[in-house]
């Protein structure tokens, strides 16, 4: 039976500051990027964010509809990033894919 390694949650923490704070006014990392930088298993990234966010760490600013939501982040008192920026696969013309289609746009700021 594979065990989980050992989780350093402090170290985790300050992965994801780091990440948050070169990414300042740049997309917002994906969670595939956060699971690469924390070391954290699939399922627990949003409830990391979420946690890390009730304690005031970070600042999550979301819009749409969870998960596939537009997302901000920024250490408390920080500079926002940017909104995750979303692309959509594209199949080839023969599986339905539309010629020239473009990549999904963030909403616009107000």
């Amino acid at each position: 039976m594979r065990t989980n390694a050992p989780f350093n949650r402090d170290r985790a923490t300050v992965a994801l500051l780091l990440l948050i704070t070169q990414r300042a006014d740049k997309p917002c990392p994906t969670l595939p990027e956060i699971r690469l930088q924390t070391g954290l298993p699939k399922r627990q990234v949003l409830r990391f964010l979420a946690d890390l966010g009730d304690r005031g760490v970070i600042e999550i600013e979301q819009r749409g509809i969870f998960p596939g939501n537009w997302r901000r982040m920024r250490v408390a008192g920080g500079r926002w990033t940017d909104w995750t920026a979303r692309e959509m696969r594209r199949l080839p013309v023969a599986l339905g894919g539309i010629k020239g289609s473009r990549p999904c746009r963030p909403p616009l700021r107000t």
